[in-house]
């Protein structure tokens, strides 16, 4: 009996096969877009970042007087968010580092600081530097904190505790500029000068540091713009952040 012919000329078609073809082109689709959103997302990291602030113009911090935990605020202030906080760090018993006034713990009001885009300004006191360092990475905030040590000794373990965390080295001299820039070696480092320093000096630090911090001078006729005028400075610190803020919108 003869058997039949189940061969044929005619090459096969895969019933599947439109729908792996719709299923590539979506799954193409699909990954476009994720590297689009990533893209994005790290083009908004890096643009709320301290060096991206800096580029952009002057930073006025605001020193804190002690924070208040609301489920609105999350450790920040009420009104008015800074660009940037100076903020008082101690130790407890337990090793948890907490903001002070207050017994706000760290890590929250990091988390909170990076939903506020809020930079900053961290003074270690007697906590350990390398504790401190860990909880700004694990808040993704490397890029947004200043790191102020209370000593010479803190600031080597600062410097050595993240390769890209910002600390902030005092300076009052050309000596001591020198210094300074020494032993930050390739770290990123910011030089923090008195207001009353010669501005031949914050021209000095202007040229090595990635940003020069002072305070604005204590008198009675404090003017922004003059004392800008002839000193480069990247971060002030200043009470007066309302009269900063307005006198350099005027001359802007």
């Amino acid at each position: 009996m003869p058997h039949l012919d189940t061969t044929s000329d005619e090459p096969r078609k895969s019933t599947g096969t439109p729908l792996k073809r719709c299923l590539g082109k979506g799954a193409l689709a699909v990954g476009v877009c994720m590297l689009a959103c990533a893209g994005l997302v790290l083009h908004q990291s890096k643009a709320y970042g301290l060096l991206a602030r800096i580029h952009h113009g002057l930073i006025i911090c605001t020193p804190g007087t002690g924070l208040s935990m609301t489920a609105g605020s999350a450790g920040l202030p009420h009104q008015n968010n800074p660009g940037m906080l100076r903020l008082e760090l101690a130790s407890q018993d337990d090793g948890r580092v907490i903001v002070v006034p207050g017994s706000n713990p760290l890590n929250e009001v990091l988390a909170s600081s990076r939903r506020a885009h809020t930079l900053l300004m961290l003074d270690l006191n007697d906590t350990n530097p390398t504790d401190v360092a860990l909880l700004v990475r694990k808040a993704r905030m490397r890029d947004r904190v200043v790191l102020v040590p209370s000593s010479k000794e803190t600031t080597e373990v600062a410097l050595q505790a993240d390769p890209s965390i910002l600390v902030a080295i005092p300076v009052h001299s050309t000596r001591e500029a020198y210094a300074a820039h020494r032993m930050a070696g390739h770290h990123p480092y910011a030089a923090y000068l008195s207001p009353n320093a010669a501005p031949d000096l914050f021209t000095l630090v202007h040229r090595d540091a990635e940003a020069v911090i002072t305070e604005n001078p204590i008198a009675t006729n404090f003017q922004p713009d003059e004392f800008l005028a002839e000193r480069p400075v990247d971060i002030v610190v200043t009470p007066q952040t309302s009269q900063v803020s307005r006198t350099l919108a005027r001359d802007s």
